[in-house]
């Protein structure tokens, strides 16, 4: 009795957390389209033990941020918020700016905010490249 009362309580956590990770999936594929919209999409992500967090930021083709957002936090119920701090910047003088972090700590917080960035810098490079070679 008591085993299949425990096998059922890790049956009802195990799809609890199956909802929650389903949730959690359709807010990004919304969130990536919603921002994909607007422009070229960077996606970037940090993981700790705490606070892992997911950034994605849009931006036109000349690198002039348009939107950004931000998933921040441990649980399921995490939901997107505007980064209103680096809406209308520059992509390349946001890498440049990341890159001239020397704290280690500060580099680890804002590793997400890198990547997507890098990721858009790269995006729009190779582009200019192709437009060069056309």
């Amino acid at each position: 009795m008591d085993f299949t009362m425990l096998f059922v309580c890790l049956l009802v956590f195990m799809v609890i957390q199956a909802t929650g990770t389903y949730v959690q999936v359709r807010q990004y594929k919304k969130a990536v389209r919603r921002l994909h919209k607007k422009g070229n999409v960077g996606i970037g992500s940090r993981r700790s033990r705490l606070k892992n967090n997911i950034v994605i930021i849009a931006c036109n083709s000349e690198g002039l941020i348009l939107d950004a957002e931000l998933m921040e936090g441990l649980t399921v119920f995490t939901k997107f918020k505007k980064m209103p701090e680096v809406i209308g910047r520059n992509v390349f003088e946001l890498r440049d700016e990341y890159a001239k972090i020397s704290s280690k700590k500060e580099k680890k917080r804002f590793r997400g905010h890198m990547e997507a960035v890098r990721a858009l810098c790269n995006r729009l490079e190779s582009d200019g490249q192709e437009e060069a070679v056309s």
